[in-house]
C-alpha cells in the first residue's frame, strides 16, 4: 500500500482535492438529515408519515436526475480529459434536454395526482391530506432541482469540485435553519408544520441552483455557454448518451426496488428483526459515506485518465483506489466492532432487538470490505470506462438473482434469525466483487467515448 501510493503524489494531490470536500458534503448531508427528521418527528406520528410519503416520491426522482445526470458526466470526464471544451458543451446540451423534461413530466403528475400517490401509501386521511400538501409544495423545486444536479455533477467531473459543494453546503445549512423556524413557527414567521419543511426545502434549491449559475458566470466555469453551442447535437449524439445513461436508469431502479424488497423480507420476519435490521442499514449507511464519495472521485480521475489516452495511467488510479478502499474498510469494520456495545446501547431496545443487533453489527462489519470495493468498483471505475451494461447487469442480477431469493429462503423456508438471514444475502455482494474484478483485469471496462468520435469533435 505505501509503495502503492509513494509512487503517485501527483495520485494522491488530485485525490485529496477532489474526494476531501465531497466527504465533507456528504457527512455533513447526513448529519443535517437526520436533524431534520428529528425536527418533523416531534410534530407527531402523521407528519412523519407524510414526509415519509413524499421523501418516498421525491427520492424516485432523484434517482432518475442520478441516472441522466451520471450518464452526463461519463463523457464530461472524458471530454476534459482531452480538453475537447465544445463537446463538455454539447453533453451539456443533451443533459439539460432530458433533465427538463424528465422535471416537467414529474411536476405535472405529482400536482395533478397528489391525492392519488398519497392513498398508495397509506389510507390515513390526516396522512393524505398533509402528504398531499407537502408534495406540490415541494414538486415546485423539480426543475430547478434537477438543473443544479447536473451543473454540479459537470463542474466535479471538470475539477471543480470545491465549488459546487460549497453551494450544496450553503443550501443544506439553510434548509435546516428554515426548517426549524418554519416548523415551529419561531421568531416572526408562522407555524407551518409539513408545509414549512416543504417551503423550506424549495427556496434552499432556489438558492443553490442562484449560487451555480451566477456562481458559473462569474468564474467562467465550463457549465456556461452561448445556447447555439450549448444545444449544437445531433439526432446521433443523443442515441449514443442515451445508450450509456439507460443502463444506469435500469441500474438505480432495479438496485431500489430490490432494496424495498429485502425492507419487506425483514418486515415479514418480526418486529424485533425488521427494527434492528432499519437501525444496522442506518449505521452501515454512515459507514459507506466516505467509499461513495471515493467512488465519485474515482469516475472523476479515471474519466479524465481515459479521456486523455492514458490507459495505463487510469487502471494504476484504479488500483490504488480500490487499495485504499480495502485499508479503509477494514479500518472501520474494526471500529463498528469495537464500538457495537455502545451503539446498541444507544437506543431503547428490548433484549431481542438489541441481541439481532449486536450481531447484525457484526455481519455489517464482515461484508463492509467487500461492499467497499463494490462501490468503487460500480460507481467509480465501471462508470469512468463507460462500461455502464455491464455494472446494470452485474448490480440488478446481484440483488434480484442472489440476494433477494437467499434472503427470502432462509427467513421463510429455513426460517434463520435476522442476522443469519442478512449474512447469506451477503453472497449477493461477494459474487459481485469477483465479477468485477474478472472484468477489470481482463481490461474489458475500458471503453474511450472519445477517441471514437461520438460527438462532433469541431475544436
Amino acid at each position: 500500500m505505501k509503495n502503492i501510493l509513494n509512487n503517485n503524489k501527483d495520485f494522491l494531490v488530485k485525490l485529496i482535492t477532489i474526494a476531501s470536500p465531497i466527504v465533507i458534503q456528504n457527512f455533513i448531508t447526513s448529519s443535517l438529515n437526520f436533524l431534520d427528521l428529528f425536527m418533523i418527528g416531534q410534530l407527531g406520528e402523521n407528519e412523519i408519515a407524510a414526509v415519509g410519503i413524499g421523501s418516498q416520491v421525491y427520492f424516485i426522482y432523484q434517482m432518475f436526475i442520478f441516472s441522466l445526470a451520471s450518464g452526463v458526466s461519463i463523457f464530461v470526464a472524458q471530454y476534459w480529459g482531452r480538453k475537447e471544451i465544445k463537446n463538455v458543451y454539447r453533453i451539456l446540451g443533451i443533459g439539460l434536454s432530458f433533465i427538463f423534461s424528465i422535471a416537467t413530466i414529474f411536476t405535472l403528475i405529482v400536482l395533478m395526482l397528489t391525492n392519488e400517490i398519497a392513498s398508495i401509501y397509506s389510507d390515513n386521511i390526516e396522512v393524505i391530506e398533509l402528504s398531499s400538501a407537502y408534495m406540490r409544495i415541494i414538486s415546485l423545486s423539480f426543475i430547478i432541482y434537477g438543473i443544479s444536479y447536473l451543473y454540479s455533477s459537470i463542474l466535479k467531473s471538470t475539477e471543480n469540485v470545491r465549488f459546487p459543494v460549497i453551494a450544496s453546503l450553503i443550501a443544506i445549512l439553510t434548509n435546516s435553519i428554515l426548517n426549524y423556524f418554519l416548523i415551529y413557527g419561531k421568531l416572526c414567521f408562522p407555524k407551518l408544520g409539513v408545509s414549512g419543511a416543504a417551503i423550506a426545502t424549495v427556496i434552499s434549491r432556489i438558492l443553490e441552483f442562484t449560487i451555480l449559475i451566477t456562481g458559473s458566470y462569474i468564474k467562467k466555469y465550463p457549465t456556461i455557454a452561448p445556447f447555439k453551442i450549448i444545444f449544437d447535437f445531433t439526432k446521433t449524439d443523443v442515441i449514443e448518451y442515451s445508450r450509456k445513461t439507460i443502463p444506469i436508469i435500469g441500474q438505480c431502479m432495479g438496485w431500489t426496488l430490490g432494496s424495498n424488497m429485502y425492507s419487506v423480507i425483514y418486515s415479514n420476519m418480526s418486529i424485533e428483526a425488521f427494527a434492528s435490521y432499519n437501525i444496522a442499514i442506518s449505521v452501515q449507511n454512515i459507514c459507506l459515506t466516505i467509499f461513495t464519495s471515493l467512488g465519485i472521485a474515482c469516475s472523476i480521475m479515471v474519466g479524465n485518465k481515459i479521456g486523455a489516452n492514458e490507459n495505463d495511467r487510469a487502471r494504476n488510479y484504479s488500483v490504488n483506489f480500490i487499495a485504499i478502499s480495502v485499508l479503509l474498510s477494514l479500518i472501520i469494520s474494526l471500529m463498528v466492532i469495537q464500538l457495537r456495545v455502545y451503539i446498541v446501547g444507544f437506543y431503547n431496545l428490548d433484549d431481542i432487538t438489541k441481541e439481532y443487533l449486536y450481531r447484525l453489527l457484526l455481519v455489517i462489519a464482515g461484508f463492509l470490505m467487500v461492499r467497499a470495493v463494490n462501490i468503487i468498483f460500480m460507481i467509480g471505475i465501471l462508470k469512468a470506462g463507460g462500461d455502464t451494461m455491464f455494472s446494470m447487469l452485474v448490480d440488478v442480477g446481484g440483488i434480484w438473482i442472489v440476494g433477494v431469493p437467499l434472503a427470502a429462503f432462509f427467513a421463510f423456508y429455513l426460517r434463520l434469525n435476522v442476522y443469519y438471514v442478512m449474512a447469506y444475502a451477503g453472497i449477493e455482494e461477494i459474487v459481485k466483487m469477483f465479477t468485477c474484478s474478472y472484468r477489470f483485469f481482463k481490461n474489458r471496462w475500458l471503453k474511450s467515448l472519445t477517441l471514437q468520435g461520438n460527438l462532433p469533435q469541431n475544436n
